[in-house]
């Protein structure tokens, strides 16, 4: 598995910068993502064909930018930290309001890649559901780029 880090300047200015950033940075890498999306802080997208997947996340200090090659990816899952929650308070709230972070875990031959989406600490918390449901999406988008033997077998 290779993965390379590489600096995305300009990746929070606006909306249509950070996807015409990501339009340029694509073609200078013969890229072409099939579906792009911005997950909480953090920017993903998928080239399909390629099987590269492309995480961005901005930092206070600076942004990075990380292009993953799903070739040799065994599996993928979310991992969700939940703070402790009292007996009956969730009569009272629902589970989101517990969520600490969650991880979009990569499984790969070599050892394991850990996305972190999102961290209570660091962002605000918004629309945490909507959150959850975009991890799951990706979650499954690369679930289906799985080998067919081992989705087989999951």
């Amino acid at each position: 598995m290779r993965t390379v880090i590489v600096p995305f300047y300009g990746y929070l200015n606006s909306s249509i910068k950070k996807l015409w950033n990501l339009a340029k940075f694509a073609k200078k890498r013969s890229l072409h993502f099939s579906s792009q999306e911005e997950v909480g802080a953090h920017l993903m997208a998928l080239d399909v064909l390629k099987r590269k997947l492309l995480y961005a996340r901005k930092t206070p200090r600076t942004t990075s930018c990380l292009i993953i090659d799903l070739n040799q990816l065994q599996a993928c899952s979310l991992k969700k930290e939940y703070s402790s929650i009292a007996a009956g308070e969730l009569k009272s709230k629902k589970l989101h309001h517990f969520l600490k972070s969650v991880f979009l875990n990569l499984v790969f031959k070599n050892g394991t890649v850990s996305l972190p989406l999102y961290d209570v600490q660091k962002q605000q918390q918004g629309d945490v559901e909507q959150l959850e449901t975009q991890a799951k999406k990706w979650q499954n988008n690369l679930s289906k780029l799985l080998p067919v033997q081992i989705r087989e077998r999951a």
